[in-house]
């Protein structure tokens, strides 16, 4: 499906770092539609994608419901997709929730959404602990970003530094709207990039398995998305290893796993 011209590679490893099942932060508010993991399944088949990061989405108080359906996916496809678990910090039992699902349950990331949930970065006291247990678990924290005033790249560059063992993914890139994205992310080496609406930067900015594919599917095409990285491949404006690094093999250094064809 996809050949870049001059490769020589035909199929590369694709890992998408940010995905949904149920709904998404905007799709959930304009129609009662949930999708599921089959759903995501045929999607990444659709677009030659080996393999998923996974959280539940919707509205706020679904998020224990989010939670139980992600695990049910990850359990029917265990080779195609990760868990990442789904809290909110204004939950009392927000790190039972955490560690049942990291902890016991192999949930390999936790994903926050400040803006949908009404706090923010560096102000709300629970964030210190989850991103302890994060530390704990050598797990990536996926975060929203671009909303002002709940997640902005400074926020995302002082949490990286009061935590520098944990990895920062700034979902979205700051949605294009944030101009400090950038001078954010050279001040911190445990900040990464992730590319769904936000725009592909070059890994030769920031340094190698510092920007990862992400598609936040259902909320965007994951075809679009992916085709941005390769119109950057083909146009020779990313190397064949940035692309690589890019598409997937960052995202499984990270995660520490192994990439592999499944499709």
């Amino acid at each position: 499906m996809y050949s870049i011209r001059g490769s020589g590679i035909e199929k590369p490893f694709i890992l998408d770092a940010h995905t949904h099942i149920g709904a998404s932060y905007l799709t959930c508010y304009f129609t009662d539609k949930r999708w599921t993991a089959e759903d995501l399944i045929r999607e990444m088949n659709r677009c030659g994608v080996d393999m998923a990061c996974v959280s539940g989405g919707g509205l706020p108080h679904e998020i224990k419901w989010m939670n139980e359906r992600t695990l049910e996916a990850v359990k029917r496809y265990p080779d195609r997709l990760i868990g990442f678990v789904r809290l909110n910090p204004k939950f009392s039992d927000v790190l039972d929730d955490l560690d049942y699902y990291v902890g016991d349950k192999g949930f390999k990331g936790i994903k926050l959404h400040p803006n949908q949930d009404g706090y923010c970065l560096l102000k709300e006291p629970v964030l210190n602990l989850i991103f302890e247990r994060a530390a704990k678990y050598r797990v990536p924290v996926l975060i929203h970003s671009g909303t002002e005033p709940w997640t902005v790249a400074g926020q995302f560059a002082d949490q990286a530094e009061m935590f520098p063992d944990v990895t920062f993914i700034m979902a979205h890139s700051g949605l294009r709207n944030d101009k400090h994205v950038l001078e954010s992310a050279r001040r911190v080496e445990n900040l990464i990039l992730e590319t769904s609406i936000g725009g592909v930067t070059s890994p030769r900015i920031l340094g190698k398995d510092r920007v990862v594919f992400g598609s936040d599917w259902p909320t965007t095409s994951m075809r679009s998305e992916l085709q941005e990285i390769f119109n950057l491949w083909d146009s020779g404006h990313l190397s064949d290893e940035e692309a690589l690094d890019i598409l997937g093999l960052s995202m499984a250094r990270i995660l520490r796993i192994n990439p592999r064809r499944v499709i």
